[in-house]
């Protein structure tokens, strides 16, 4: 997920039983792991308001905890229940075993997330209590329906939830384009989604690692990776799964004279191909069902299922589910073409049968033929007849029978020619014979039409000089041998070779099926009643589960029986089957309790029926076996095996359970009844004291705006379920903002072997692939870009995100504007030689990437379009909102052909707005952060708008700033662990520099069997942009290491000296094990390595990007502290307010405005921030310091402890720290968007707009960290004094008093005595209007003048910035740099304004900011770039 990419979302439902697994036992593997009640709550609230926040659903939230749930679900409930307790306790077994002292604490049992536990009521309570503080505090909840449905209402989660979809839909006022969010874990949510046919619906659920990356910690929530599964695409590539349905073309794109023919018969419908694909699934196993044996999706049972399915579907004459309804005689149809599959796969379980057909002879004759023939004792009929023609020959010949007695024609008298049509066992049987009668037998003789022959001849014709006569004994010896074929037994008629195959083949496969239904099922094969109602059950589940998911529970009490699946081939007359559900009544959630719970988790019972788990007396004790089988049955996850445990028997259930009933308390027999869902609006006339759902832990809420009511879901009365697409909703290219789609490109699909890469592995079977119409082929590079070059566009095809087109590049030129006289036009700059291989590796790296990840074929890459992203909104002084676009660094390229250039739906977040009405945008009361210089961040409250100008009230702790202060500095001067560059390391340990280069980062060793290992440090990651904390940095171009990363370094040298020794070669080549371990089991040594490493937790190490920074969990604790004093220190009294008049729109910060105001803010560790985005976990208002700095986010410990705090991975309290936005918080150390206020000012201090040539305008003041990284936002200054400082004594030359952030006066005049020319604040409940901005005197910002930032090290001054390349500038020389304006020096009581161009020549070093004199010199501006004043340079009284 990705902020600019998620699509607007109306409503956010969650299946909300996989967050409370995920916060109740993260880590089951751990027996060591402990979690208080307390912490699982707080942690399922961080979790809920994280994905709120993600979704920012606009109209329903509704959340699903799973109730009681139909029977044939409560199988694999009570499966899975059993698994676990099994597994717990060998897991605690194991440990005791080695010796392990186990926590005092009993370890969380997940089986106790269950309807009708203790555990669930609590959460239910502390849910409500949730919301509550959420609708009252946060403004994103406040619009929003929050629906909650929990344990006490019947029904699994997401079928709760489907059914609210469901019923919705069909009222006359929903909106057709609903847009959909379902949050679960569960695959089957694919199907659910898919059936509501509503196809602007997503699916959100974490990132899913694979391989090693699965085994490692995923980081805090805020680092937890989150994807969309968009279902609208899923659609559009099913549809192209099935495109030889209804494009005849797609079976072969490639032959332009193929038939044009519609395939079906009937009308091809996409809504019903998904019905059909939903019924399809269920047969590779669900919640409810078994899978079909040998059908598995590792195995291709999707491929297989689609496949029979295209081929049985046009002959089927319509399709298999009708809204739920499942037409059984088409079902038989594909399940009779399933049933060769079922063939071929116990073909290749049984291999043999694979010889024997090789062999191409029936098992009767095997033998004998090995033996060397028949011996005449049996031939077949075929035989028989080649021996009566062989018979005929012979007595011929010896003159005792007529030639025309022979079936068939004699050649003569001295050969007989047969044509060799004969099989393996017929040649063997021809040369039997021909030994037994001494007749000569060739084999390599041909007649007229080529054919080949086997001729028999007699002895004399074989040798003709021979005497011919033959002996007496000789006739008798050919008689017996005549006789002896002739009494041979005739082996009956087996048909033909393949009728004799399928023959020995169905033989043997109803033995497979014999053994099947014996050991898995326990029936026999042979009984037909038995297999009769097998299957019946088996199809009725299908029905069941087709109803289920269509309309609802068609029967709380069926469920399938039976732990495994028929066989394909025994799934016969299905198309004679009919159904009959009774609805019934759900169990009470005690009654599933007993039936789905092991006597392991007996205390989640009430004690009136724990006994009947374990008592030896009871009349239920064989529902709770403690030891029981696991059977994989063809998976490959533990999790997925069957586990062999009796069903529950209802009657003999409720009637042991009847008789202790009148035992339950109180509050357990209200734990026992079916509840209702809830429904929490917001009401601002509301206004009560809700009660804290866990006092001591959690805070009574006061003000409370939240009504809560019951909920019922939406009713027909009269109406009809939707079935299919409603009419007017958007598809394709009419798709809602943010809903992606293949359309928006011209392109055609195949379904081939293409070896698409998704999860670091080719995939093996069939993919779409999708291949693009370059609409722009052979179009002029320079004419296209005169075209887009300005022009708003769509990249990142097909999730669209909008940019600016700035250039386009062949692989000659880079085409953009540039300047010529006073106007800018398309011009080509050619590339250089390294830019000529750099473009050329990007438009390859474009085509790879497209077909390698995604299946695309983009063809020939022949241009390149740059785009710069749009950013956000920028808010402009006068309250309008614009488009914002990226800087230069930003710039992203693409194909040409994979750019789109318009949409039919703009995503309305980012449409530039109108100014409002200073009235319409603050009305009175409205809660705001005053944005002036002496009480930056300051809390304030609208009281009115007066001549286009704001009034507020401000409130404040007096010594605020002075207690900033005091904590930053406490993060200022932490400790910094000692880092040494490389060329240092290398000579404290005796090594080169390439040596620790090489070690530091990943080192691969090949083995003698092939395999590599990595034996580097991996403390650095140069091409990725990624460090170690605490071990390694990037300083300029160069990497440094810790001391610690040095003693690491220093022990492994010392472990494997050999190893090291190595590491000075040159090149790119992997070592091989026997190089660099010479001696005795290179392997073993490469082995012991690893180990090492992995003792000393190598592979726990995190890397992080480069510009990661973070302070010591000491430095911490003491912020904490110091924080805790402080607020110890505070009471309500002590609170200040003070009323200012005449402020500027732009000088107050709304909470809602700080996505398009505060996005370029710049922190530092040790900064102090103020919480100012009114959504989210964090308090509005609450306080805190930065002590991470994470890409763009920031970690933060906040004063104050609050219910969605985290511990930022054990480095602060617990529920005091979180990771946050840059764009959340206001910096307060760094005060990079004061605004002036002073009327005079007003008109001074209106941004300089500078419009570039793709006309991107940039008008926001640049932000500064402080301290060198940047620079300071142009202002101007609000008094003359405010510079180094008017003595605080009125002396000129008294030093001044030191107040927070540079400032002695103010607000806060701590230990500051008032003179004569300030104008003191009055500290009254209702204060008079009062100037505050006059009120400063003192030292001033140090380091932070109008133009010189603090500590720029070698950092250029930057006041505006322009999305361009520079323009030259004027050249000026060093004198003139370093001389005070003629203004400054005449006008001490004048503020000098700068516009300095952005990496301009300037670039000094300067001394600070100006002082009380007007002199442009003052303290603090360490290496700061100084800067270079324009000749004319503007000055403005104060």
């Amino acid at each position: 997920m990705r902020t600019k990419q998620n699509p607007i979302l109306d409503n956010l439902y969650v299946d909300f039983n996989g967050i409370i697994h995920n916060c109740s036992h993260p880590n089951d593997g751990d027996v060591h792991f402990r979690l208080s009640e307390e912490q699982i709550f707080t942690s399922i609230f961080a979790y809920v308001e994280h994905l709120f926040t993600k979704i920012k659903p606009r109209k329903v939230f509704f959340m699903a905890i799973d109730g009681v749930a139909p029977r044939a679900k409560m199988n694999q409930q009570r499966s899975r229940r059993f698994r676990t307790a099994k597994e717990t306790k060998d897991l605690v077994e194991k440990a005791l075993r080695k010796g392990e002292k186990l926590p005092d604490e009993k370890a969380f049992d997940s089986n106790c997330i269950t309807p009708g536990t203790p555990f669930m009521a609590r959460l239910s309570l502390q849910l409500q209590y949730f919301v509550n503080k959420k609708i009252t505090e946060d403004s994103n909840w406040r619009d929003v329906q929050v629906i909650l449905s929990g344990h006490e209402v019947p029904g699994e989660g997401e079928h709760k939830i489907m059914e609210y979809i469901r019923l919705s839909k069909a009222q006359k006022d929903y909106n057709p384009n609903t847009r959909h969010c379902l949050y679960g874990l569960d695959a089957d949510l694919i199907m659910l989604g898919l059936l509501s046919h509503d196809p602007h619906f997503a699916l959100l659920r974490e990132e899913v690692k694979f391989g090693p990356q699965a085994k490692k910690k995923s980081g805090t929530l805020e680092t937890q990776s989150f994807f969309l599964l968009h279902l609208c695409l899923f659609r559009e590539y099913l549809n192209l799964e099935f495109q030889p349905l209804w494009d005849p073309k797609a079976i072969n794109i490639a032959d332009p004279s193929a038939s044009s023919k519609p395939i079906l018969p009937f009308e091809y419908s996409l809504e019903r191909i998904i019905d059909d694909f939903i019924l399809l699934a269920v047969f590779v196993g669900n919640d409810f069902l078994p899978h079909l044996p040998d059908l598995h999706i590792h195995d291709n049972a999707l491929e297989v299922l689609f496949e029979k399915y295209r081929e049985t579907l046009p002959k089927a004459g319509g399709y298999l589910n009708e809204s739920g309804v499942i037409n059984t005689e088409r079902l038989q149809m594909v399940l009779d073409a399933l049933a060769t599959f079922e063939q071929q796969a116990f073909e290749k379980e049984h291999s043999d049968m694979n010889w024997f057909k090789s062999k191409q002879r029936p098992k009767q004759l095997d033998t004998l033929v090995e033996r060397g023939g028949t011996g005449g004792s049996t031939i077949t009929r075929d035989q028989q007849q080649m021996f009566k023609t062989i018979e005929a020959f012979v007595l011929q010949a010896r003159g005792k029978r007529q030639p025309q007695q022979v079936d068939q024609e004699v050649e003569g008298v001295t050969k007989l020619s047969f044509v060799n049509t004969f099989a393996a066992r017929d040649r063997a049987f021809l040369s039997q014979v021909a030994k037994d009668l001494h007749l000569s037998l060739t084999w390599d003789e041909y007649n007229d039409e080529d054919q080949n022959l086997a001729v028999l001849r007699l002895p004399s014709a074989a040798n003709e000089d021979e005497d011919s006569d033959e002996d007496e004994e000789g006739r008798r010896a050919v008689d017996r041998v005549l006789k002896k074929y002739a009494r041979a037994k005739i082996l009956e008629d087996e048909g033909t070779f393949d009728e004799r195959y399928e023959t020995t083949l169905k033989a043997r496969m109803d033995n497979w099926k014999r053994q099947y239904y014996q050991e898995k099922l326990e029936i026999k094969y042979d009984d037909k009643e038995a297999m009769d109602k097998l299957v019946y059950r088996y199809i009725e589940g299908l029905q069941w589960v087709m109803h289920y998911y269509y309309s609802g529970v068609a029967s709380w009490g069926w469920f399938y029986d039976y732990h495994y699946a028929p066989r394909i081939s025994d799934l016969k007359g299905v198309d004679k089957m009919k159904f009959d559900f009774k609805l019934g009544i759900p169990f009470r959630p005690y009654e599933q309790l007993m039936g789905v719970l092991p006597a392991a988790s007996q205390e989640h019972i009430p004690q009136a029926y724990r006994d009947l788990m374990y008592d030896p007396t009871s009349p239920i004790l064989d529902f709770y076996p403690t030891d029981f089988e696991s059977d994989l049955n063809g998976k490959k996850q533990e999790w997925e095996a069957i586990v062999k445990i009796p069903f529950i028997n209802e009657q003999r259930l409720l009637q042991a359970m009847a008789s202790r009933e009148h035992r339950l308390t109180k509050e357990e027999k209200e734990r026992n009844t079916v509840g209702t869902s809830l429904t929490f609006t917001y009401s601002p006339s509301q206004d009560i004291v809700y009660p804290s759902s866990l006092p001591g832990f959690f805070p009574d809420i006061h003000h409370c705006h939240c009504i809560t009511k019951p909920f019922n879901l939406p009713t027909l009365d009269g109406l009809h379920l939707v079935k299919g697409l409603l009419e007017g909703v958007g598809l394709g290219v009419h798709a809602m903002a943010g809903f992606p789609s293949l359309d928006t490109l011209p392109h055609t699909a195949q379904l081939i072997h293409h070896s698409v890469n998704v999860f670091q592995a080719d995939s093996r079977n069939q993919s779409v692939v999708l291949y693009i119409k370059n609409l722009w082929e052979g179009s002029n590079t320079l004419k296209a870009a005169e075209k887009l070059i300005g022009k708003r566009v769509f990249y990142n095809w097909p999730f669209l995100q909008e940019g600016m087109v700035v250039a386009l590049s062949d692989s000659h030129f880079r085409y953009e504007y540039q300047r010529y006289g006073n106007g800018v036009k398309v011009a080509g700059s050619q590339h250089s030689a390294p830019g000529l291989s750099n473009w050329a590796r990007k438009a390859e790296g474009h085509e790879s990437r497209y077909s390698k990840r995604f299946g695309v074929i983009t063809g020939d890459v022949d241009i390149l379009v740059h785009v710069r992203p749009l950013k956000g909104l920028r808010s402009k002084d006068d309250g309008s909102l614009v488009k914002d676009w990226d800087d230069a660094d930003k710039e992203t390229d693409l194909p040409l052909q994979m750019l789109v250039q318009e949409v039919n739906f703009e995503d309305e977040r980012f449409m530039e707005q109108a100014a409002p009405s200073l009235v319409d945008e603050f009305p009175q009361g409205s809660k705001v952060f005053f944005l002036g210089e002496h009480a930056y961040g300051v809390v304030a409250q609208v009281e009115g708008v007066e001549k286009n100008a704001l009034t507020v009230t401000l409130a404040f702790f007096p010594k605020e700033k002075a207690e900033n202060e005091q904590l930053t500095n406490i993060a200022l001067s932490a400790a910094q662990p000692d880092y040494y560059t490389a060329y240092n390391v290398a000579n404290m340990l005796r090594m080169t520099g390439l040596a620790v280069s090489k070690i530091t980062s990943s080192l691969m060793v090949i083995s003698s069997d092939g395999s590599k290992t990595n034996l580097g440090l991996s403390l650095k990651f140069q091409g990725k942009g990624l460090k170690v904390l605490t071990y390694t940095r990037m300083e300029g171009n160069g990497w440094e290491f810790s001391a610690k990363a040095v003693e690491l370094l220093r022990d492994y040298k010392a472990a494997f000296p050999q190893l090291f020794s190595k590491l000075d070669n040159r090149g790119d080549a992997m070592l091989k094990a026997s190089e660099v371990f010479i001696g005795k089991d290179p392997d073993a040594q490469v082995k012991a390595a690893k180990a090492w490493l992995a003792e000393r937790g190598i592979k726990d190490l995190e890397p992080v990007p480069l510009s990661t920074e973070t302070l010591e969990k000491e430095t911490i604790s003491q912020i904490e502290a110091a924080a805790a004093q402080i607020a110890a220190s505070r009471t309500a009294t002590g609170i200040k307010k003070a009323k200012v008049q005449g402020i500027p729109r732009q000088a107050v910060l709304k909470p809602i405005q700080v996505r398009s105001r505060l996005k370029d803010q710049v922190f530092k560790l040790g900064d102090r921030v103020i919480m100012v985005q009114d959504s989210g976990g964090v308090p509005l208002c609450n306080k805190g310091i930065v002590v991470g700095i994470v890409d763009k986010m920031i970690d933060v410990v906040w004063d104050n402890a609050f219910i969605g705090g985290s511990t930022l991975g054990g480095r602060c309290s617990e529920y005091r720290g979180s990771t946050c936005t840059i764009n959340s918080c206001l910096n307060l150390t760094n005060q990079q968007f004061i605004v002036a206020t002073t009327p005079t000012q007003q008109a001074r201090s209106v941004p300089v707009h500078l419009e570039n040539a793709y006309g991107i305008v940039t008008s926001s003041p640049t932000p500064t960290n402080g301290r060198g990284r940047g620079t300071p936002p142009m202002r101007i200054m609000s008094n003359h004094n405010s510079g180094r400082g008017t003595p605080t004594n009125g002396t000129p030359n008294s030093k001044p008093q030191r107040g927070t952030n540079g400032y002695s006066g103010g607000l806060a005049p701590t230990n500051h005595q008032q003179t004569s020319s300030e104008s003191r604040v009055p500290m009254q409940d209702d204060p008079p209007a009062v100037n505050l901005f006059h009120a400063a005197r003192g030292r001033g910002l140090r380091g932070r003048g109008p133009v010189i930032p603090r500590g720029g090290r070698g950092g250029p001054h930057q006041a505006i910035s322009v999305l361009q390349r520079p323009l030259p500038t004027p050249p000026q020389n060093q004198a003139q740099q370093n001389q005070p304006s003629p203004a400054a020096q005449s006008a001490p009581a004048q503020v000098q304004v700068r516009l300095v161009q952005e990496d301009g020549p300037q670039r000094q070093r300067g001394r600070g900011g100006f002082n009380g004199r007007g002199e442009q010199r003052g303290r603090g501006g360490r290496g700061g770039g100084r800067g270079q004043r324009p000749q004319n340079s503007p000055t403005v009284p104060s």
